[in-house]
């Protein structure tokens, strides 16, 4: 049974749908911290921290545990009153279950763009040979109409066949796919395996220090074959991969 505390008084949830408030509090999940503690663990400004502090103990979110006396003021030691707090999706104010994440996908899919477009720029100026990148406009050898986009002088040849852009340690795939509902099903088991499997790598690597971060996008959502339609800019079916560079080694 989950130990999460019910939250729906409108000033504590106002904070818990605050991203760096929620990241403050965040930081006395694991037990009992200070002010500059949870500033340095967090790289916040001082002042923000003490202040979202002083709104979670007035919310009853987090709790004043004792003072450290020392040379001067006192050090205030706090502590969730928690291990775990829920929201319930009817206090939030939200118009749809998809608004919860609303944000963080959005801001997850902006630093994806960015950071694969810099990058994907990067390899092309190092790997390009001066060749001109940009839209192809083509009828692939399977028949249908084919939107994507490559180098001027590559085959008429969809990346998911066979990638001719520059390589690199990037991958972006956006792709529309029929299935029956089993094969769905092992797709999403396959994808969900990957997560696990990367879960523990990411762990040991940021406790060691070592590694370097890499944004993963992965997702599997049912549309209409109208919704799938309107992706493809020829009016035919949806176009392909977009730009993808897979590992060199591959």
């Amino acid at each position: 049974m989950s130990s999460a505390l019910p939250v729906t008084d409108p000033a504590a949830v106002r904070l818990l749908t605050h991203r760096r408030v929620r990241q403050v509090l965040g930081a006395f999940l694991a037990g009992e911290q200070t002010v500059a503690g949870a500033a340095r663990r967090l790289e916040l400004d001082l002042r923000t921290v003490h202040r979202d502090v002083r709104a979670l103990c007035a919310a009853g979110l987090l709790r004043l545990v004792r003072e450290q006396k020392r040379a001067g003021r006192a050090v205030k030691v706090y502590a969730a009153v928690a291990p775990a707090f829920f929201v319930p999706f009817s206090v939030t104010g939200a118009a749809a279950l998809g608004e919860l994440g609303a944000d963080h996908a959005r801001r997850h899919e902006r630093l994806f763009l960015e950071a694969f477009a810099r990058e994907f720029e990067r390899l092309h100026r190092e790997q390009g040979g001066g060749r001109q990148w940009g839209v192809r406009l083509y009828l692939a050898p399977e028949g249908q109409v084919q939107v994507d986009q490559s180098y001027e002088d590559a085959a008429l040849i969809d990346a998911g066949v066979r990638y001719q852009g520059p390589q690199g340690l990037l991958l972006n795939a956006e792709t529309a796919v029929t299935l029956s509902e089993a094969e769905a099903r092992e797709v999403q088991a396959e994808l969900i395996r990957l997560l696990m499997r990367l879960r523990p790598l990411t762990l040991t690597h940021e406790a060691q220090g070592s590694g370097r971060p890499y944004l993963l996008r992965l997702g599997l959502a049912p549309v209409t074959p109208q919704e799938r339609a309107a992706l493809s800019g020829a009016g035919g079916r949806s176009p392909g991969p977009a730009p993808r560079a897979p590992d060199a080694g591959s």
